[in-house]
């Protein structure tokens, strides 16, 4: 897979008077391509927006399968650091396991009031009991074919790998048991985005966000998307929805950093 200028990390910068900070957190084995619309659409809002590459991503699957879960992590905690110390109690949205990641942000004693609200689409909380066996499969079968452009908009497209790394699929299951366990931590304001046919992750596992965390849960179904709804059918549904959203649990920040 060759990944564009898309792909890379991104940062809107240049309000005067910024709305207020948003990280965004991308997928496994995907990049920041997948969420650059909605990332550029709420930069346009006038949100101060920031979108990291993940460690080991959008590179070769060989790199990612270097990485652990605590280095996805880790990139995602130090920028909600900052991004807090800027503008005060900022947003956080993720997709797939960039749901998983922004649950275990949101559940994190370190950023206790810091994050104000979260928005998940297609969130990632399990995978098949297969996936056990992936650090023993890993030195005889390194990776399989890739999970990338679930999308039903015909021309759409997701930059992502097209193996998946098993030591990357080892990595992943134990984030997804780290946020399950952690999900009656989460008390603030959620906005659940889940694709009726997802063909990547069990919309399922919203249901298992709904029930287990403990701030108030509002949910959208997206009846014409599949797993990449950033790039899919009901991208403008799914953006409207999250602005608004924001808007109505994201308190603006002062002016000047926080």
């Amino acid at each position: 897979m060759t990944f564009s200028e898309l792909s890379r990390s991104w940062r809107a910068r240049g309000h005067s008077n910024p709305r207020g900070g948003l990280l965004l957190c991308h997928g496994f084995t995907g990049s920041p391509q997948s969420l650059r619309p909605w990332a550029q659409d709420h930069a346009d809002r006038g949100w101060d927006v920031d979108l990291p590459l993940l460690p080991g991503h959008g590179s070769t699957w060989q790199q990612m399968a270097r990485t652990t879960w605590q280095d996805w992590y880790g990139r995602v905690h130090d920028a909600a650091l900052d991004l807090s110390r800027e503008h005060g109690p900022i947003a956080v949205g993720g997709l797939s396991m960039g749901g998983a990641l922004t649950l275990t942000l949101a559940a994190d004693p370190d950023l206790e009031g810091r994050i104000a609200a979260v928005v998940l689409v297609n969130p990632g909380l399990t995978l098949p009991p297969a996936a056990r066996l992936a650090p023993l499969i890993a030195p005889f079968v390194p990776s399989l074919e890739g999970i990338g452009s679930d999308i039903a908009l015909e021309g759409a497209h997701e930059e992502a790998y097209d193996r998946v790394p098993m030591r990357g699929v080892a990595n992943l299951r134990r984030l997804f048991s780290r946020a399950r366990s952690q999900l009656s931590a989460v008390r603030v304001p959620v906005l659940l985005a889940t694709s009726t046919v997802d063909h990547t992750v069990r919309p399922s596992d919203s249901d298992l966000v709904a029930a287990g965390v403990r701030g108030p849960v509002e949910r959208l179904s997206m009846t014409r998307s599949y797993h990449l709804a950033t790039l899919d059918h009901d991208a403008d549904l799914l953006f409207d929805t999250s602005a608004r959203f924001l808007d109505q649990h994201v308190q603006r920040p002062a002016r000047g950093p926080a």
